[in-house]
């Protein structure tokens, strides 16, 4: 299978969990509980790993860079469709949503659609990148690598 159509998967499979995220916070009204939010970030985290296994594994990509690229597109695919399913939720679902917002660092109390989407666009992108770079890190040592590595320290 290709590098591609693994991130195009895998990205699916990130939007995927980060909807049944929230659908399962909307359906037991956990909406104020701020902390389970933080759990986007882990589902990218885990989904990203999973990727970048996988790639290692099947040395899909030897390159660095295309394998930093393969990681980047899923989560950046996963962030695309979650800011287009959040549009479409603060348009046609529940509009008064945007209302709720307060105002932050950045906006007063009067937020706009525009202005959230933006944000959390910024957000996402950021996140991806920095989420894709740590886990790359993390796979580009190899494990053989690692083994030698201790064993010059013992000498």
């Amino acid at each position: 299978m290709s590098s591609r159509s693994q991130s195009i998967r895998f990205g699916l499979y990130s939007f995927a969990g980060i909807v049944l995220l929230f659908l399962l916070t909307k359906l037991f009204s956990l909406e104020h509980v701020i902390f389970l939010r933080f759990l986007n970030v882990l589902i990218i985290i885990y989904f990203t790993n999973r990727l970048a296994r996988k790639n290692h594994q099947n040395n899909v990509d030897s390159n660095y860079l295309n394998a930093w690229a393969s990681l980047i597109l899923a989560n950046v695919i996963t962030v695309s469709l979650s800011l287009l399913s959040f549009v479409i939720y603060a348009m046609f679902i529940q509009p008064d949503f945007i209302s709720k917002f307060e105002g932050g660092i950045l906006w007063n109390n009067h937020i706009t659609l525009g202005q959230a989407a933006l944000t959390l666009f910024t957000e996402g992108i950021g996140c991806a990148v920095a989420i894709s770079f740590i886990i790359m890190q993390y796979w580009n040592e190899s494990p053989k690598s690692k083994v030698n590595t201790s064993e010059t320290v013992k000498k």
